[in-house]
């Protein structure tokens, strides 16, 4: 196993014990069609128009007990025609990546931005740390389709627009669902004061992800976007806060955390 998806499946539960950073909301239907699964820390959605329903990200290569998940929300992987991935990272992917013994969604078109190739044929790592490269391991199945910045897809009556939002990952994309709800995958972490720029430690290019933000924000204010669905910060509703604090890169201290409320353990 990749040393990113061993991080992932094996270590990032002890260290990221008590550190209330992370709050992904719990497995359940909500409002506007919108479900997701909560897969420790981070959130599988999905929506739902008139029988037809996409899911946006995959989540882990390995989470055990997936199935019950879906049943509690109504929903048959294998009934997903269509799968929107708002970035590569290894929480995000997961669930399709290609050496997957249980590929999550194995009838479904993939899509992802265009610029996540560059993890693909290894023309740029994922992040450095202590002056070692890291590389993404994750790769796809043959047969995805790239997206990019103003992009239009229509789903069977379902309008999907993609928005590049780049800095978290070289590629990564946000998606606006319907005019009404936006996927934004990791460029945001949201607490009670608002929206931040994603940690730093992270996020690929904290700058460029900052900048991207304020394009995001002034695409949606004004809009009819009325929720917003976070890779890691669960569903947000209050939209007046979302990029309140979009200047900043969010930071989690040493008693002072940066979600108060969020579990101590990423399991609950």
């Amino acid at each position: 196993m990749k040393f990113m998806y061993f991080f992932d499946c094996k270590l990032k539960r002890f260290t990221m014990y008590g550190k209330r950073m992370l709050h992904p909301s719990q497995t359940g239907v909500y409002q506007d069609g919108i479900s997701c699964i909560k897969e420790d820390d981070v959130n599988l959605w999905f929506y739902t128009k008139k029988g037809v329903t996409i899911a946006i990200d995959a989540g882990h290569l390995v989470f055990k007990g997936i199935e019950k998940e879906f049943a509690k929300i109504g929903i048959d992987p294998r009934s997903i025609k269509t799968l929107l991935l708002t970035h590569s990272d290894v929480d995000h992917v997961g669930g399709v990546d290609r050496t997957n013994k249980n590929y999550l969604y194995p009838n479904a078109q993939v899509y992802i931005g265009r610029g996540e190739e560059n993890y693909f044929d290894g023309n740029v790592c994922r992040m450095i740390k202590m002056g070692i490269p890291l590389m993404n391991p994750a790769r796809l199945r043959d047969g995805y389709k790239t997206v990019h910045d103003g992009q239009i897809l229509n789903i069977d009556g379902i309008r999907v627009e993609v928005v590049e939002v780049m800095g978290h990952t070289v590629g990564h994309v946000c998606y606006i669902i319907d005019d009404k709800i936006l996927f934004s995958g990791d460029c945001l972490a949201v607490n009670e004061n608002g929206g931040y720029s994603l940690f730093e430690f992270f996020t690929q290019n904290p700058t460029l992800n900052k900048k991207s933000l304020i394009k995001l924000r002034d695409k949606i204010t004004g809009s009819g976007v009325k929720v917003a669905c976070t890779g890691h910060s669960g569903i947000r509703t209050d939209m007046s806060k979302l990029f309140a604090h979009i200047d900043e890169s969010a930071v989690s201290r040493p008693g002072k955390p940066f979600d108060p409320t969020a579990p101590k353990s990423i399991r609950k």
